[in-house]
């Protein structure tokens, strides 16, 4: 009898499903990664903008004798207050997450401004409503505003503690936050 030993080499069918398998949970991983690192992004550059923001409102209207009414978001943009990063080109400031940004100069006689941000996620929110925005009531800011509560240096609730927060932002993706300079 005569024996034939073949030399065939190759991969069986288990052994291909066990490599995608692998492929698929590293996919997954990396994609759940780099959703969180995407995230993380976008609310420190949030973060920036805000700051960004109050500096440019505050430099702008230190210098002003008569605080002008302004609330076009063109017009902030022509003043260098929104970016080319935060204006759509139309009348609107867009935040990272893809809602408004809303600015507002109020009067002569309250010198109160303010900056608003909104379709905000929830973890968003948290973190932004949670941040020290000026360590004392000479830092400028008034009053934050998160979904219908005020919170305020007036009444010693900044900065906001977590488990307010954590109330205050309810929704999933529709939170909005107020920030009131003076």
């Amino acid at each position: 009898m005569k024996h034939t030993i073949s030399n065939e080499s190759g991969r069986s069918m288990i052994e291909m499903l066990g490599v995608l398998a692998i492929i698929g949970v590293l996919s997954v991983g990396g994609i759940a990664g780099y959703s969180m690192a995407m995230s993380k992004f976008k609310t420190t550059k949030t973060i920036d903008q805000i700051q960004q923001i109050t500096t440019n409102m505050r430099s702008l209207l230190e210098s002003q004798r008569r605080w002008p009414a302004i609330s076009s978001a063109a017009n902030f943009y022509s003043l260098g207050i929104l970016t080319e990063e935060t204006f759509n080109g139309t009348d609107k400031g867009l935040n990272p997450f893809g809602g408004e940004i809303a600015l507002n100069t109020g009067t002569s006689a309250n010198r109160i401004f303010t900056i608003t941000y909104s379709s905000l996620p929830k973890d968003v929110c948290i973190k932004l409503a949670t941040t020290d925005w000026g360590g004392d009531a000479g830092s400028g800011l008034y009053s934050i505003k998160v979904g219908s509560n005020s919170h305020s240096w007036d009444n010693k609730e900044l900065p906001i503690d977590v488990n307010t927060a954590l109330t205050d932002c309810a929704s999933s993706n529709e939170n909005s936050i107020v920030w009131s300079y003076k």
